[in-house]
């Protein structure tokens, strides 16, 4: 995960927050209040960017000002500040980067490169195998590893259930069935527009014989016309001979041009057009009810065809091939197991530091044990631990009090913020004292490199801010107040109930 900056934040109609405006220091942020004030409130709208949440309300907007550390080239986002939008109508919500609609999904997966959110209880994840097993992939660096197995997984998973479903001896009558089908409809032909054609030569062909005879005596007419005007020819004077000679040549085309319409008719071969259309209409009548219908029936059997003879293929080699694939996935899963083990012991041996600062005594441990092969490698990870020396390793849920765990929980959750922005929402939980200032000082620590924002109960954090925020509510209307020295030392007196312990506090600053 890498550094990024979120500059600014703007709500409007979010429940209570009507038009509010928040501007972050690029290192320690942190919000007060009294309870029910609704300072988480003022994170959801990262929530809901990173796919966490879907709100609470149904009609919002919100703008957040992000500078992101590098490019999405393929989404046309660029390094430097950007435009973040949240639009939400009567349920509905919209997504934008600088103006433009994305899919929500582009929009989290984007901002999950450089920013993670910590929230109160959010830390029982890490009682989640599965969950630990993503956190220990993402710092081994597995992403690339991963993937050729996720990929080698689901054509394995694809294999078995094949096995499973499909019988190779119906395959094949069905495979026959089908190239039956195809051949039946592909000796035909069909087309639309040779039906159609059929059709017409088909209604000329029945009226055949009545249109050769007609055309017969129109050609036997042509010829008396004629013969009448040679006579005439013989027999007149030469200044009608031009005119007599254009009668003739008319004549004479009308009787080419019928000729020639006679022979195209004498050309009909009527049985073979019925043959066709018998065609025709047998393929409608089985596979219709149109030949549209059977042209797309065609083009389905040919698609279940080709799928078959596809599934007989892998049938044929599926358990060779399976014992190839579990071989591979065997080998990824050793290299995955391995890099996460040293993943682990990097996790534990900043943990101890974190550990003893946050005044816990315990030792902890990320335990390996080997499965059968799962979507995510062969591996089922759990934190054992003990919190009394010489007791034996043990579940930490088993072992540990709500205070404790949530140390614990807390500690692990400092170990793995590996970069980019820090969002804790009242992870403090649990912890006062000398153990609160200890985190305050820890949340300050890696303020120096990250930018981190925090909700919090703790007079602690806040006086060590960069910038403090104080939330609170006016007429049903949520206020949120950037403070300078003398009003966060109003709003510290506020949390604290005392002056000495002020004091106190200022000391260890």
């Amino acid at each position: 995960m890498k550094n990024g900056l979120i500059r600014s934040i703007h709500l409007n109609d979010y429940l209570y927050f009507k038009n509010v405006d928040v501007y972050f220091h690029e290192n320690l942020n942190v919000f007060t209040g009294e309870t029910g004030a609704g300072k988480s409130l003022l994170l959801d709208v990262f929530g809901i960017l990173l796919g966490m949440t879907n709100g609470r309300v149904d009609n919002y907007n919100a703008d957040v000002v992000i500078d992101i550390p590098y490019d999405f080239l393929e989404y046309e986002i660029y390094s430097g500040e950007n435009i973040f939008s949240i639009i939400k109508r009567n349920g509905r919500t919209t997504f934008k980067m600088n103006g433009r609609v994305y899919p929500r999904n582009v929009v989290s997966k984007i901002l999950s490169e450089f920013i993670s959110i910590h929230r109160q209880n959010s830390h029982l994840k890490f009682l989640e195998s599965h969950f630990l097993i993503s956190v220990l992939d993402e710092i081994a660096g597995n992403k690339e590893l991963m993937s050729k197995y996720s990929k080698l997984y689901s054509e394995y998973k694809s294999l078995q259930s094949l096995l499973k479903t499909e019988n190779i001896d119906q395959l094949r009558m069905r495979k026959n069935e089908l190239e039956a089908l195809i051949e039946e409809i592909e000796k035909v032909n069909p087309d639309p527009l040779e039906e159609q054609e059929l059709e017409e030569k088909y209604k000329i062909a029945l009226n055949l014989q009545q249109s050769i005879q007609n055309y017969n005596e129109l050609m036997e007419m042509c010829e008396n016309i004629s013969e009448m005007f040679w006579k005439m020819r013989k027999n007149l004077p030469e200044k009608y001979l031009e005119q007599i000679d254009t009668a003739l040549d008319i004549v004479e085309t009308v009787n080419l041009d019928i000729q020639r319409e006679l022979t195209s008719i004498e050309e009909y071969d009527v049985s073979e057009i019925e043959q066709k259309i018998w065609e025709y209409n047998s393929l409608k009548r089985k596979f219709g009810p149109t030949i549209e219908d059977v042209i797309q029936n065609y083009l389905n059997y040919k698609k279940s065809y080709e799928e078959t003879v596809s599934k007989i293929k892998n049938l044929e080699n599926a358990k060779e091939k399976i014992q190839k694939l579990g071989k591979d996935l065997e080998d990824i899963g050793e290299k995955l197991t391995e890099k996460r083990r040293e993943a682990a012991n990097r996790i534990l041996a900043i943990f101890l530091n974190h550990a003893r600062d946050l005044n816990l005594n315990a030792d902890l441990e990320i335990q390996f044990e080997k499965t059968p092969m799962t979507s995510n490698g062969f591996d089922k990870v759990e934190i054992i631990g003990r919190t009394i020396k010489n007791e034996p390793l043990k579940p930490i849920r088993l072992i540990a009090s709500g205070g404790e765990l949530s140390r614990l929980m807390l500690s692990l959750e400092l170990s793995v913020a590996s970069g980019g922005i820090l969002i804790f929402d009242e992870v403090d939980s649990g912890i006062s004292g000398e153990t609160g200032n200890k985190l305050a000082e820890k949340l300050k620590e890696v303020s120096k490199n990250y930018q981190v924002i925090v909700v919090t109960h703790l007079p602690q954090i806040a006086i060590r801010a960069d910038k403090h925020f104080v939330v609170s509510r006016s007429n049903e209307e949520g206020i949120v107040k950037e403070l300078n020295e003398n009003e966060r030392t109003v709003e510290l007196k506020r949390m604290l109930g005392s002056d000495d312990v002020l004091s106190f506090i200022e000391e260890k600053k």
